[in-house]
């Protein structure tokens, strides 16, 4: 029988193919992904993109209503910009307005996710590689650290919506390895859209520290939130020891 451990409800950009295969790759036996699509491609002029992000948590409730049906053990808005543009708080903002709605059904999202990741992993200094254009990226780093978490460097590299998925991973290794820096405790890969789990392993061992993602963060924190507590090996520390 198809969830019998656990059902995860998945709401995704609308512009994003990367997320479903990743969770696909990663969930063991016994657990089924439902996704559903909210609107946000992040394409078109910079402006375009920042008032895109603002709006997708609009219609959030909504969107998520049709998750519901399969009677999820867990909802994860993912997308990362669009969880965390407005600043501190603004995900727990999005949690507490599908919460309002379904009551205590377990919800998060994929900003909070990497904050709670990082936690997880007693980071306390990181390192930010981000592939988004300048006003998202400057936004990103705001967010980690009125979490708490002191970003000892940040770069981006200005690709917009459907581009994304289409960075290879030697680039994204390339922008990761230029941007760490020995004070930083951890590494972490923002966008849902990149390709990042063949990737994860082969930096954490060149770079001596975890090493955490978008689509990883978000699929570690929904299968705990579910009560799925198996240890899953290949895709980084996060993973494989918590």
């Amino acid at each position: 029988m198809y969830g019998w451990r656990a059902r995860l409800g998945i709401l995704v950009p609308s512009g994003n193919i990367v997320t479903e295969p990743e969770f696909m790759r990663v969930v063991p036996e016994g657990v089924s992904c439902h996704f559903h699509r909210f609107l946000f491609t992040g394409g078109g002029r910079d402006e375009d993109v920042l008032s895109d992000a603002r709006s997708a948590a609009e219609h959030i409730v909504e969107v998520s209503r049709l998750i519901t049906h399969v009677r999820p053990s867990v909802i994860a808005m993912t997308g990362t910009a669009v969880t965390f543009i407005d600043g501190h708080g603004y995900d727990r903002m999005i949690i507490e307005k599908i919460q309002q709605v379904y009551g205590n059904l377990p919800t998060t999202t994929t900003s909070t996710s990497v904050i709670d990741a990082l936690n997880t992993l007693g980071v306390k200094r990181v390192s930010i590689a981000m592939p988004y254009i300048e006003e998202v990226a400057r936004a990103a780093v705001k967010f980690v650290e009125s979490n708490g978490i002191e970003v000892v460097d940040a770069s981006w590299s200005n690709y917009k919506g459907f581009e994304i998925h289409s960075i290879l991973g030697e680039e994204i290794c390339r922008l990761a390895q230029d941007v760490d820096k020995p004070e930083s405790e951890a590494l972490f890969i923002s966008c849902t859209s990149l390709h990042t789990l063949d990737i994860i392993e082969k930096l954490e061992g060149e770079l001596g520290k975890p090493v955490v993602t978008s689509n990883q963060a978000t699929i570690w924190n929904t299968l705990r939130l579910a009560g799925i507590d198996d240890k899953i090996q290949g895709f980084g520390r996060l993973l494989s020891q918590h």
